[in-house]
């Protein structure tokens, strides 16, 4: 698949900026200079940095990025949470993409819950990651509509939904002011943004579609509202569904794998760059989260044997 015509365009694969100015092209060096020199210090500055850059140099322009042969997402380049995506020293969740490729040649499909613009749904429903059929859901207007236009070009494979995953369908919640990458429900007495949208279940949204038998990874990016996702995908879980889900850096507790392997009895293993790390205990999780303003991403199963390429 070509490039599409946009104002900055990179190839990942390639690691090579394949459109963009002059200017452009300056800046982008300098900022991957800056990442590659902060690798040591977890790239601590690179989101600043892209975000001065962006609002300053960028402001009203497109970027796309070249995930594949057949796959490309495209976002306000602007945004620093995806325009860091420009530079080969930026890497964006490695130990997702490595999850994905392991999994190609499984016959399942990806349920992708905070979708955001579709970057791990372009992913997997492409070559790539095994031409995935998916689900993608994103409660945030602006965002979806990004979603959309990044999924349309995959319309065979990619369904997108406006709907906010929780324990209960039907309920209109109120999505709190935060960036988009953390925008989520606003919690009781959280300042709300003024979006409205309403929920679903996972196990809902399966049986609407047709999915409910099917073989199902699911990846919950739900800002906080992990426990109730899970609490709604109980028919799920009961057929081995796969789990990804996040324990963020600044919770010293990881009180979400600590409720996962507690009180829910799964399996859970982090996800490294070059493997999967099995844990027993949530406490083990202090060997690994180093970095405050990361997220890390682990799976959470009921019988790891269903899943032998990933978990062991």
């Amino acid at each position: 698949m070509a490039l599409a015509q946009s104002a900055i365009a990179f190839d990942r694969p390639a690691g090579r900026l394949v459109a963009g100015d002059f200017g452009t092209r300056t800046l982008i060096g300098a900022l991957d200079a800056y990442g590659a020199l902060s690798r040591p210090l977890q790239q601590r500055g690179l989101y600043k940095a892209c975000r001065l850059v962006g609002s300053v140099a960028w402001s009203g322009r497109t970027a796309t990025i070249a995930l594949g042969p057949d796959a490309q997402i495209s976002f306000p380049a602007s945004d620093p949470y995806w325009n860091r995506m420009l530079l080969r020293s930026y890497d964006h969740e490695p130990e997702m993409a490595r999850l994905l490729r392991l999994l190609a040649t499984v016959d399942y499909g990806f349920v992708d819950c905070g979708a955001n613009i579709g970057y791990w749904s372009v992913f997997a429903a492409s070559g790539v990651g095994g031409s995935k059929p998916v689900l993608a859901i994103e409660a945030s207007a602006p965002t979806y509509g990004q979603l959309v236009a990044n999924a349309a070009p995959h319309a065979g494979l990619v369904k997108t939904f406006h709907r906010a995953i929780l324990d209960r369908s039907g309920v209109e919640v109120s999505l709190n002011a935060e960036a988009h990458e953390a925008r989520g429900i606003a919690a009781e007495g959280e300042a709300s943004n003024g979006e409205t949208v309403t929920s679903i279940t996972i196990d809902d949204l399966l049986d609407q579609e047709g999915w409910a038998e099917r073989r199902l990874v699911v990846k919950l990016d739900v800002e906080g509202v992990e426990r109730e996702a899970l609490a709604g995908m109980e028919r799920a879980l009961g057929r081995d569904a796969l789990v990804i889900y996040e324990d963020h850096g600044s919770d010293p507790t990881h009180g979400l794998t600590r409720h996962v392997l507690d009180e829910r009895g799964l399996a859970v293993h982090l996800l490294l760059d070059d493997r999967a790390v099995r844990l027993k205990r949530a406490d083990e999780l202090d060997a690994y989260k180093r970095d405050r303003t990361k997220g890390y991403n682990l799976i959470a199963l009921r019988d790891a044997s269903q899943w032998p390429s990933v978990a062991a």
